[in-house]
């Protein structure tokens, strides 16, 4: 698998700034609690697993001051516990410091996910999207094992593939999950692949033009001593030692205008 070209944390943010936001595995609302409580229970935070995606509304109803059962909405029931023990599921987990007040036999707490996409998934899109970016890098090394980067952790990715990698992978998750949106080429959404796409071309360009140690632009030039040939050195046999006698000549001092 090729090394990831960015962190999921960058791809988030940049669909958060789309119109149509798209929520990841942690995405929840309205965490809050029955306006008919009797008692004082609350709860402050849920973690959902990176596996989890949906839109389910979940309760939490006490038989007593400690105990409780969950049931999703359309999942059905998920367990039951207390609130002195954490609480997990297939979906999510409930911390022991999560809990506060004290409830009454009856009372409820309740929230809402409303996640699109899991965290494990754009994980693999992230891995999807370094694997075009290698794909398109072998016009430079042929392989992705050869790639500087990919066969040592310790060499830093360059910033213009990791601004690609993001763009790349947003835009293939917003297509993928709102396939029925109008992404003109206008759209916003559009001008991430299209600054993507500029960014290795530019990248790969740099490359050759620049490059790093040992693509100098020169070396598939004719070697100088070869072609061009200095006095006393047999250029087809190269048996002779070079004979610089003809070609030095006395030191000579250069006025500076």
């Amino acid at each position: 698998m090729a090394r990831a070209y960015c962190t999921s944390a960058q791809v988030k943010r940049l669909l958060r700034t789309a119109t149509k936001k798209v929520k990841s595995s942690e995405s929840y609302r309205d965490l809050s609690y029955n306006s008919g409580n009797s008692g004082t229970v609350r709860l402050s935070t849920v973690t959902f697993l990176d596996s989890y995606v949906g839109d389910e509304r979940f309760d939490i109803t006490f038989s007593d001051s400690t105990a409780f059962e969950v049931v999703g909405e359309n999942i059905g029931t998920l367990g039951s516990g207390t609130v002195d023990e954490a609480f997990a599921c297939a979906y999510f987990t409930i911390a022991v410091a999560s809990w506060s007040g004290v409830a009454q036999a009856d009372d409820v707490v309740y929230f809402i996910s409303n996640s699109n996409i899991s965290n494990d998934d754009i994980d693999d899109f992230i891995s999807d999207s370094s694997n075009y970016i290698n794909n398109r890098l072998g016009v430079l090394w042929g392989d992705s094992t050869n790639i500087p980067w990919e066969s040592d952790l310790a060499v830093v990715i360059p910033g213009g593939l990791e601004f690609a990698a993001i763009r790349l992978t947003a835009y293939d998750i917003f297509s993928a999950i709102l396939a029925g949106e109008d992404i003109d080429q206008e759209s916003p959404v559009y001008d991430w692949y299209v600054r993507a796409e500029k960014a290795i071309d530019d990248f790969i360009l740099w490359y050759q033009n620049e490059g790093f140690t040992g693509t100098a632009r020169w070396r598939s030039r004719p070697t100088i001593f070869k072609e061009i040939g200095i006095s006393g050195y047999d250029t087809q046999n190269y048996s002779e030692e070079i004979n610089t006698d003809d070609d030095v000549t006395t030191d000579k001092v250069y006025t500076r205008n």
